[in-house]
Order: structure tokens, then C-alpha cells, then sequence
């Protein structure tokens, strides 16, 4: 892999990791199309990952920084309940326990946690199919002709005015389970999230955010397993081609993920359905000739 395909494959990955539209099934096709070498490297990927996260760390460092204080308040609060559960019996006044859940950003940490439970499961199940079909253009095609009816069906979901406050664990387990599913190549981890959300019912805004918010976690936990199964890489890849790829990445997230709110925050999930059925049959196409 050269430099120029590494910065192509860059632009591809900052573009579609925030439309749901799957960057692994564009990653596959273009690279395919390029002849590109190590597209399916394992610290490559995980190079085009860190470049996407930085333009998601660097877009919504505010609220990252919110739920990572709110978590540590309430780890905080739950060691004090603990300690009062065993010392107020002693005590002649019974001090109150501290409200850990309090206030809607607290709810939407612990909505993000119950979220990585059921994505960490599924990935983990899934990883040695995933492994084996990834670059399979075949494989990705199908995954797109998945996501695009996932898009179709949501598109008819009357979006209620549920938000945070109303929304209940179960749900957060349902959307974590179908991000997990998104690790299929083909299978957009963002419309896997927007879809299960908008059918739970879902403000627009707040699962757009939501969906964001949880690809943090969730890349980084997919850069720590790909990035400890690097050894098993087949087609070396050059330090210049990844660190090309992570920076064009990075600076083209960043642009998109501002474009991304402005788009998705309209109903525009069939037209990403119709375009995801194109490409996947693009794709499948590809891998007959």
C-alpha cells in the first residue's frame, strides 16, 4: 500500500464512519477497486479507527468530559451508600443515602454502560466470523442489503418525544446488542444504533447523541482488540501509510461529523437505505466478475 491509497482510504473511512452507510463495506469495495495491499491490516484499521475518534474526542469533548465526571460522582456516591449501609445502624441519626442516579446526565452514563454490556457480548461471539469474512466483498454487500432494511424499517417509525428520563435499561441493552451485530463487515455500527434507537422510540436528537456519545467506547474497545491481535497481520503495511490514513482520517471526521447533525437530524434515513442497497450490490457485483 502507498501513500496515496492510504490517504484515499482515510478520506473513505473519515466520510462514511458517520453516516450509516458502514465504513468497513467502503473500505472493502475502494480497496478492492485501488488493488490496495493491507486493507484488511489489522494496525491499519486500527489507525483509521484512531483517526475517527479523534474527531469525535475533539466534537464532543464537552459532553465526554460531562459523563466522565458524572461517572467518577457516581462511583463516588455508590462507595459512600456502601459505607453508610454498614455504619448507620450504628449510628442514633440515620443519615440518607445519596442519589445516584440524580439528574439526567447520570442516567445517560449509566444508559451508555448498559449499552457496552450486550455490544462486548456480541462482539466477542461474533469475532471469528467477522475475522474471517473481513474484505469479503460478497459478505459485504449482504451486510449493506441488512442495513439498508434496517434504515427502510426505521424510516416508518413515528419518532415519540422519549429522551433520557424516560428511557428504560432494557433499551439500552437492545441498542448495545444491535452496535455488537454492526462489527459484521457491511453492517453500519451508526445505523445499527440509530435504527434500535428510533424504534425504542427515540427523540431524533437524543439518539443521534447517543449514538455518537457510544462509538466512543466502542472504538476504542475495538482498537484494543484488533490492536492485540496485530502480530497476526499478513501483509505488512509501513509506518507512513498508516500514520497517513489516521491523520487524513482525522481531519475529514472532523468536517463530517458537523455535516453528519446537520443531515441526520432530518428524516433522511431512506435515502441512506436506497444508497446502501447500490453499494452493496456494487459490491456483491464486484466480487462475481
Amino acid at each position: 500500500m502507498n501513500i496515496l491509497q492510504a490517504a484515499l482510504l482515510g478520506l473513505v473511512q473519515g466520510v462514511t464512519e458517520f453516516f450509516p452507510i458502514s465504513s468497513s463495506g467502503h473500505l472493502a469495495l475502494i480497496g478492492n477497486l485501488l488493488g490496495a495491499e493491507g486493507t484488511t491490516n489489522l494496525l491499519f484499521v486500527v489507525m483509521l479507527h484512531m483517526g475517527t475518534l479523534l474527531s469525535i474526542l475533539t466534537v464532543f469533548y464537552k459532553d465526554i468530559l460531562r459523563i466522565l465526571f458524572e461517572f467518577a460522582g457516581m462511583i463516588r456516591d455508590l462507595f459512600f451508600n456502601l459505607k453508610l449501609h454498614f455504619s448507620n445502624p450504628m449510628r442514633e441519626g440515620h443519615i440518607p443515602y445519596r442519589k445516584i442516579l440524580g439528574g439526567s446526565y447520570r442516567k445517560f452514563t449509566a444508559l451508555l454502560l448498559v449499552s457496552l454490556i450486550p455490544t462486548v457480548l456480541v462482539a466477542c461471539l461474533v469475532s471469528p466470523i467477522v475475522e474471517m469474512l473481513t474484505g469479503n466483498l460478497l459478505a459485504s454487500g449482504l451486510g449493506l442489503f441488512i442495513t439498508a432494511l434496517l434504515l427502510f424499517v426505521s424510516s416508518f417509525i413515528m419518532v415519540s418525544d422519549r429522551g433520557p428520563k424516560e428511557a428504560k435499561f432494557l433499551d439500552a441493552f437492545v441498542i448495545g446488542a444491535f452496535q455488537g451485530f454492526g462489527a459484521f463487515p457491511g453492517n453500519s455500527r451508526l445505523a445499527m444504533t440509530l435504527s434500535s434507537g428510533f424504534l425504542s422510540g427515540f427523540t431524533r436528537k437524543f439518539t443521534i447523541k447517543y449514538a455518537f456519545l457510544l462509538a466512543v467506547p466502542t472504538i476504542i474497545g475495538a482498537m484494543l482488540f484488533e490492536g492485540s491481535r496485530s502480530h497476526a497481520m499478513d501483509v505488512a503495511v509501513g509506518v507512513l501509510p498508516c500514520l497517513t490514513g489516521m491523520a487524513v482520517s482525522a481531519v475529514v471526521g472532523f468536517f463530517m461529523i458537523r455535516l453528519a447533525l446537520k443531515v441526520l437530524s432530518r428524516k433522511r434515513n431512506r435515502f441512506f437505505a436506497l444508497y446502501c442497497l447500490i453499494i452493496g450490490i456494487i459490491s456483491i457485483v464486484g466480487y462475481l466478475r
